[in-house]
């Protein structure tokens, strides 16, 4: 008598998959040097700017959306009456957001703490500035063609005196 053995369709195909995965798959292992350089920013990258200065060379981009930004606080600033409880002349920076998206927010500000006691609604008047700036064309890592988020940071400086 001869036995004839059946197997299960099921336990063929996982059989057959288990010799074919192993070649299949193939794992790279970057070391964290290697993830760090290929992470910084280089001459090649696009930095964020606005739709209006894209008519620009590339270099000259990235002035354009500074100046822009810088311009908005300007104005904001001489728009408000700001009035100082002492004398002041610090240079503030402010750190600026471009999400990926092109979304722009004041993520904090640098050496404030006397300019801000100095002048109360200072903090707030940033705020709203940066706030009011329109949509960024954000950044883009060209080694791997996607949109970043990034941070620039902006010097301002704060000068006004004691009214009497």
């Amino acid at each position: 008598m001869i036995h004839e053995s059946k197997l299960n369709p099921t336990y063929n195909f996982l059989y057959l998959f288990s010799f074919l995965s192993c070649d299949s798959f193939s794992t790279t292992t970057h070391t964290p040097q290697q993830i760090k350089k290929a992470s910084s920013w280089s001459e090649t990258d696009q930095p964020p700017t606005f739709k209006s200065c894209e008519n620009l060379a590339q270099e000259e981009q990235f002035d354009c959306f500074k100046s822009s930004l810088t311009s908005l606080v300007d104005n904001a600033l001489y728009e408000v009456e700001l009035i100082a409880n002492q004398e002041i002349d610090e240079e503030l920076v402010l750190v600026v957001e471009v999400t990926d998206a092109g979304e722009i927010n004041l993520k904090s500000v640098e050496n404030s703490a006397y300019a801000f006691e100095a002048i109360p609604n200072l903090s707030s008047v940033l705020e709203d500035a940066i706030a009011s700036a329109p949509e960024a064309v954000a950044a883009v890592k060209s080694n791997v063609g996607v949109n970043v988020t990034s941070q620039i940071k902006l010097p301002i400086r704060i000068t006004a005196s004691v009214q009497e």
